[in-house]
């Protein structure tokens, strides 16, 4: 079963992968024009695009619960995001995964979430890793701290999130004088429909969520061309607005720390910026 698991686990990765394709006019644009890969396990999968510059980010936001005691469970973070440039719905059938990768993100860290009362959870964490272009050679160092609250009721039958946000990210560069960080509020709310559905053995539930960012600092999108190129501009963020479908399953697709239980699909955008983004895990 475990095996099987896993297997399906692949598969929905790979499938996925297709959407998250880069389109470039030619390589050299395709390969330097990233939103910035340091933010990848925060910003979250999806087809970016943006003045100037395209990307593509999968995220995988592994994770794995340590230990409960009372009300309290501490865990592990393990997110882990990939840039692709060369995969095509052709390399499905075949099991490939991409021959190339263009940039990596591992940002490993802790959590720990306090179950307040019935319906209201506190969740914290704490991250810090490293982020890589194997195009362009850059690497630099990343830290994000967050806290949260997420609120559980029902409204005319259907079990529905309140979730409220505030974390900060940063970068800096190793081995050349690059840095940014940003802060940023998130409100959201997250709905669950009264009915489920069955696809092999896994039963879900489709969800609805819609959600609103505000950054304290705006952030910089800055790809590695304009690292390169001080006539390139970079895009900034003041707030952006999202609105998606997710699919919960009942239980997770692939093994507790390297698996997932939402499959969805959304839209973020603001000014000169937009995302379809691809999900794996709670939306907000």
């Amino acid at each position: 079963m475990r095996l099987y698991r896993f297997r399906l686990f692949s598969f929905f990765i790979l499938l996925m992968l297709p959407f998250c394709k880069v389109f470039a006019d030619d390589d050299i644009d395709r390969e330097l024009d990233v939103v910035h890969y340091a933010y990848a396990n925060y910003l979250g999968s999806g087809i970016y695009r943006t003045t100037g510059q395209n990307a593509s980010i999968i995220n995988l936001p592994f994770a794995y619960d340590i230990d409960t005691e009372g009300k309290t469970t501490y865990g592990l973070r393990l997110p882990l995001s990939l840039g692709f440039f060369d995969f095509d719905f052709s390399d499905i059938p075949s099991v490939e995964l991409p021959s190339e990768v263009g940039t990596a993100t591992f940002t490993p860290g802790v959590a720990l979430s306090y179950q307040y009362s019935e319906n209201l959870a506190i969740e914290t964490y704490l991250d810090y890793g490293y982020a890589k272009n194997f195009t362009s050679g850059f690497n630099v160092s990343v830290h994000s701290a967050g806290i949260s609250s997420l609120y559980n009721f029902t409204f005319q039958n259907m079990d529905s999130i309140w979730a409220t946000r505030l974390y900060y990210a940063a970068y800096h560069g190793n081995g050349f004088s690059v840095h940014d960080s940003y802060a940023a509020f998130q409100m959201g709310l997250d709905i669950g429909l009264p009915f489920k559905y069955q696809v092999l053995s896994y039963s879900f539930q489709p969800r609805i969520f819609t959600t609103a960012f505000w950054y304290f600092d705006d952030v910089e999108l800055n790809s590695q061309k304009s690292l390169l190129d001080t006539g390139v501009s970079n895009v900034t963020l003041s707030n952006s607005m999202e609105f998606g479908v997710t699919l919960k399953f009942d239980n997770v697709i692939g093994y507790s720390w390297a698996g997932f239980d939402r499959l969805g699909l959304s839209y973020r955008f603001s000014d000169d910026f937009s995302a379809f983004r691809l999900l794996f895990s709670f939306p907000i």
